[in-house]
């Protein structure tokens, strides 16, 4: 499971933000970080690929399919994004809770009356946070099925989701990972 961290610079005072002031930034409708409570400077926006399943994922459930703003800067990566962001004070950007270093993870809200959310282990996997999604598996169609099977048995074990673990992703609920 991966929780999408919305991304901003350590020292931006915006803590927490609703999914529709995200949709707002992220489509170009708020341009400036006092629109939602921060400092008056303008937002600069950085984006995934839209190669990306981060990107569709992002665009599908928090713009709900609305374009990203022209101004959207593309990052090659996760990892690249963060970097960029930490260097830039009005940077916002998504990506997977395994890469937040340098920068800063917002709470998310769902509504404007509802608590602001953390990308935790136990938000993710109870579906509280509300940008979560499963990680798939993908195999190619004549490939060995008990092969495929002992890899789907072990990576829903405990050593495969401790390495899922190890990497910043979370584990699978137990009941899932005993469903075959």
């Amino acid at each position: 499971m991966d929780g999408l961290s919305v991304y901003v610079n350590k020292n931006n005072p915006v803590k927490e933000l609703a999914l529709d002031q995200l949709a707002g930034i992220f489509t170009g409708k708020i341009q400036n970080w006092k629109e939602v409570g921060g400092n008056d400077a303008p937002i600069n926006i950085y984006s995934r690929e839209n190669s990306s399943g981060t990107y569709e994922f992002f665009k599908e459930h928090v713009l709900k399919k609305k374009d990203f703003a022209a101004s959207a800067q593309t990052m090659p990566g996760t990892a690249v994004l963060v970097q960029r962001i930490e260097s830039d004070p009005n940077g916002i950007g998504y990506g997977g809770a395994a890469y937040e270093t340098g920068a800063r993870a917002l709470g998310v809200k769902k509504d404007a009356t509802s608590p602001a959310i953390e990308p935790t282990e136990a938000t993710v996997m109870s579906g509280e946070y509300p940008i979560w999604r499963y990680l798939y598996n993908y195999v190619m169609p004549k490939s060995d099925a008990n092969e495929i099977a002992g890899y789907l048995k072990w990576i829903r074990g405990d050593e495969g989701q401790k390495i899922a673990q190890e990497v910043g992703y979370y584990p699978l609920p137990k009941k899932l990972r005993t469903e075959q």
